[in-house]
């Protein structure tokens, strides 16, 4: 059936959802900040390649000043000496080259990785400016490729002031064509790049990336613990210390992401990537399980009773409440008179300070006293009241903490434990009546019309048609007799559970038909139509079967006597997944001006003149009945409508 199928709990999807998208977006929002910042701080303004860009010639003169700054501080470790040839590998910075000749020695100061021997400085100068992207100075003078540095620029910049005009270097510098090497130029050439091609879209991805990422925020905190049945789910680890909970999970961050981030670092490939990415990924779904716990018992209000310092409270209170009276009553004592040496001690000299201090505690020393005093007054009261018969007395737990609250709580389920016994003992009592009433009216109609009938068949006058008209009702009214003594005799074993089942497995379409076809007669009598709905497929339950049948059929001789005549009754064999439900509908003959536990008594009949045949128990020992065999059984009462729904665990075939 479609309504047994396990509900979806659609917060908690999209909870799940939000914790994929989470990070996913976070590097989107990323990027896109990345792109509006690197937008500005490149000045990126229109279509225009690096080397076309201010922030190119900024980087491509610091690359010039470095190279000036190590000539000039003579670092060995940067430069080559030269004369005519370059006569072995040189080292290497990146795709940036140069050739420095110092004027005044006549040393040229090279660098690179490349292999050029024997190559001449004019040659190893031929090399450097067939590159697209040179820059020249010599004899004063600016040449270069790149239009946005030009001899001007130069003058007009405090590099030019500080760095070539009294340097007396003649210097030839490029960028490789090949771009062979990752350096700082490709680096940002590959930035710029990228930033460009996304810039226009990054400012509109952050509001939208922002507004998501905010959305799912209430998402994720309604969705945590939240699951198919109503409540929060706390599991284990819920219940754990919340401080030990935080230093396992920081245990295993710190293990684990530092063990892969430093395997990381070390290994220049995709595989020290994979790693990076695992210790990112170990960090969020620990950052996962930590928002979930918190969030989970703050929903439950578990949070302070988790924690450590709450624990020691309970331990300690725990120590405390298991002392007797007295010695508690000395601990306090002693705690009052050594604060006070404290406060006597330590503000000796400071005599107003240590006067409020003192009035400070003799004052909560007052107010805890006379608190404890007046719960006690009032729980005495209430005692008092109780010991006098009044038993609706019930105190404000709401006023009361530490044992006081325990002991008012005990009084107050006293109280109410004494009145319900009251209450159900009026009760028990008004039924005991009734029960009398109803047995001596049940079996003193039939008595009194079999002592009638005795005494007409000893009269001599009566005729042969007489003594056996005598005789039929003598017989109906002893079998009435009977059926009530068994009644009762079935009823008391209901009731007790004093019955010895015989459970095995029963067909209950079978059973209904049987049943049903049996009372066809008696339905007809009063013009009852059945309407019966059998289950698709044969439906098997484990019970009794002479118990079932007389379940069943007190259920169809209630129907029989107190339907309205000429209508409709329903009889539907519900298959509902794991249990078989059994309903049968009518509507009543006589105004229901009953509840359905008044009907559910002893004795009890639909008809209050008590005119019809039955004893009232029927529907009594067919409840019994039923749950003796592990069954429900419920009846409904709506207006005229009347239905018995019985209901037993579905056998598995």
């Amino acid at each position: 059936m479609e309504q047994n199928k396990k509900k979806i709990c659609w917060i908690r999807v999209l909870k799940n959802v939000s914790y994929v998208l989470a990070p996913i977006l976070i590097v989107m929002l990323v990027l896109s900040i990345s792109c509006v910042f690197f937008t500005y701080n490149m000045g990126i303004e229109k279509e225009e390649e690096y080397i076309e860009t201010s922030k190119f010639a900024e980087e491509y003169l610091s690359f010039i000043r470095t190279t000036i700054n190590r000539i000039n501080s003579k670092e060995k470790s940067y430069k080559r000496e030269v004369n005519e040839n370059i006569t072995e590998s040189l080292e290497y910075i990146g795709n940036f080259v140069y050739l420095v000749i110092d004027n005044k020695t006549g040393v040229g100061y090279v660098n690179g990785n490349h292999d050029f021997s024997y190559i001449t400085v004019n040659k190893w100068k031929e090399e450097i400016l067939s590159n697209k992207l040179y820059w020249c100075y010599e004899n004063g003078k600016i040449n270069t490729s790149i239009d946005k540095i030009s001899e001007q620029q130069m003058v007009d910049t405090s590099f030019y002031e500080n760095s070539l005009k009294d340097c007396n270097l003649t210097i030839y510098t490029a960028i490789l064509d090949d771009l062979p090497y990752y350096d700082s130029y490709v680096e940002q050439n590959l930035i710029y790049n990228v930033v460009k091609s996304q810039s226009k879209y990054a400012l509109i991805n952050i509001p939208i990336i922002v507004i998501i990422l905010i959305a799912m925020v209430p998402t994720v905190l309604i969705g945590i613990g939240k699951t198919r049945e109503e409540g929060i789910y706390l599991n284990w680890f819920d219940k754990i210390l919340i401080e030990i909970v935080i230093g396992i999970l920081a245990f295993v961050d710190f293990l684990t992401c530092g063990f892969l981030f430093d395997i990381g670092v070390n290994i220049d490939n995709i595989i020290g990537a994979i790693f990076i990415l695992g210790g990112l990924i170990i960090l969020y779904i620990s950052a996962i399980i930590f928002l979930e716990t918190f969030v989970k018992r703050i929903k439950t209000h578990t949070f302070l009773r988790t924690t450590l310092v709450y624990w020691m409270y309970k331990e300690i209170k725990k120590i405390i409440d298991n002392m007797k009276l007295s010695l508690k009553a000395t601990l306090g004592f002693g705690g009052f008179i050594l604060v006070n040496w404290l406060i006597l001690l330590c503000f000796r000299n400071e005599e107003v300070i240590c006067i409020l201090l003192l009035l400070t505690l003799y004052i909560s020393a007052y107010t805890y006293i006379i608190q404890r005093v007046t719960w006690t007054k009032k729980i005495s009261g209430a005692i008092n009241e109780i010991y006098n018969g009044n038993t609706n007395v019930r105190l404000e737990e709401d006023m009361f903490k530490d044992k006081f609250l325990e002991v008012a709580k005990q009084v107050n389920d006293i109280a109410g434990g004494f009145s319900n016994a009251i209450e159900e003992g009026v009760k028990s009592e008004r039924l005991k009546t009734e029960l009398i009433t109803n047995v001596s009216h049940d079996i003193k109609t039939p008595l009194t019309s079999i002592i009638n009938y005795v005494d007409l068949l000893k009269k001599d006058d009566l005729t042969e048609e007489k003594k056996i008209e005598y005789l039929e009702i003598l017989d109906a009214k002893s079998q009435r007799l009977k059926k009530l003594t068994e009644d009762l005799v079935e009823a008391s074993k209901a009731s007790s559970g004093n019955i010895k089942l015989n459970m095995e497995k029963l067909n209950v379409n079978e059973l209904i038909k049987q049943i049903s076809g049996e009372f066809e007669d008696k339905f007809k009598a009063r013009n009852l139509e059945e309407d019966i709905s059998f289950a698709e497929n044969d439906i098997y339950i484990n019970a009794d079967s002479r118990y079932m049948y007389r379940i069943i059929e007190n259920m169809y001789s209630n129907v029989s006597k107190y339907a309205m005549p000429n209508s409709r009754v329903y009889t539907d064999i519900i298959d509902n997944g794991n249990n078989v439900i059994i309903q049968i509908k009518n509507i009543s003959e006589q105004k229901l001006n009953i509840t359905a536990d008044e009907l559910m008594q002893r004795f009890v009949r639909g008809d209050a003149s008590r005119n019809t045949e039955g004893s009232g128990l029927g529907l009594s020992i067919a409840q019994s009945l039923t749950e003796l065999q592990h069954g429900r059984f419920h009846i409904y009462l709506d207006g005229d409508l009347f239905k018995i729904t019985i209901g037993f665990q579905k056998m598995k075939i």
